[in-house]
């Protein structure tokens, strides 16, 4: 800055160094908040798509063997915003599959003026089985709440119409699970014999759980793929969520959101 550097040289020899000084800072100060304002412009909003994991959902054991949802003040989209100095319109939703994350982001999309990037998270309920028919009756077919290739096609549009409206999508891969801590916590109120039944469907290992939650996350990363998206990969960061999830198996707690958080910043 050339008018700083003259007002220093000049105050060299000068009795009035101090006034001259507060000037250099007032002028750093002021270029310093205006790149700020500058980044601010174009980064004015975060926008949030996905289900329980977005929302930022965490589940609590409690001593009596039952336990409670909670929502946390600091989930993965508000550290993320708060990463990049933006404001967050986070439409998460708890149970969320990807057909009603799409219909969400039809009735919203009037909201999404002003947003840069579209972080993305879903799979996890679309991967996942209702239970208690599963309980009841293991004989029959039982198939996911999504079909995996309804969930890839769905998924594509949604980053196509959000793509062509001009935001950035940011591809949230699926956190780990530990499969023992979700299957006890889905059977937790079942009798012994609906417990026999949920594992003789699982063919005898829980594992068979993750498998089925890994073959969407695979289908995941094939949508970023396809559509050249930005993979933000927390599942091989994660490991095996030994320390990142809440008690029921599939929730990233407290230290696993700032977790998340901190890989999305670093890949943007």
């Amino acid at each position: 800055m050339p008018n700083s550097h003259r007002n220093f040289s000049h105050c060299k020899n000068s009795s009035n160094f101090a006034p001259n000084f507060r000037n250099i800072s007032m002028i750093c100060e002021y270029e310093m908040n205006k790149i700020h304002s500058e980044n601010l412009d174009l980064i004015m909003k975060l926008t949030a798509l996905g289900d329980s994991i977005i929302k930022g959902v965490l589940f609590t054991q409690e001593e009596n063997g039952k336990g409670h949802y909670s929502m946390s003040d600091q989930n993965i989209a508000d550290r993320v915003a708060a990463g990049l100095h933006c404001e967050v319109l986070n439409l998460g939703k708890m149970g969320c599959t990807i057909e009603t994350g799409e219909r969400i982001l039809d009735r919203y999309l009037s909201r999404l003026q002003g947003t840069k990037y579209v972080l993305m998270c879903y799979g996890g309920n679309d991967s996942d089985y209702d239970w208690k028919a599963i309980a009841n009756n293991p004989e029959v077919e039982h198939l996911p709440n999504t079909s995996l290739r309804l969930f890839e096609k769905t998924y594509v549009r949604i980053i196509n119409k959000v793509r062509d409206i001009g935001y950035i999508p940011l591809i949230m891969s699926l956190p780990p699970m530990d499969a023992q801590s979700y299957f006890d916590f889905v059977t937790t109120t079942y009798t012994d014999v609906q417990k026999s039944n949920v594992m003789k469907w699982l063919k005898g290992s829980v594992e068979t759980i993750w498998a089925g939650h890994e073959l969407y996350n695979d289908a995941v990363k094939r949508v970023a793929n396809t559509t050249d998206s930005m993979l933000v990969d927390v599942t091989t960061t994660l490991g095996h969520g030994k320390g990142y999830l809440c008690a029921d198996g599939i929730h990233p707690n407290l230290a696993g959101q700032s977790k998340i958080a901190s890989i999305i910043l670093r890949n943007i």
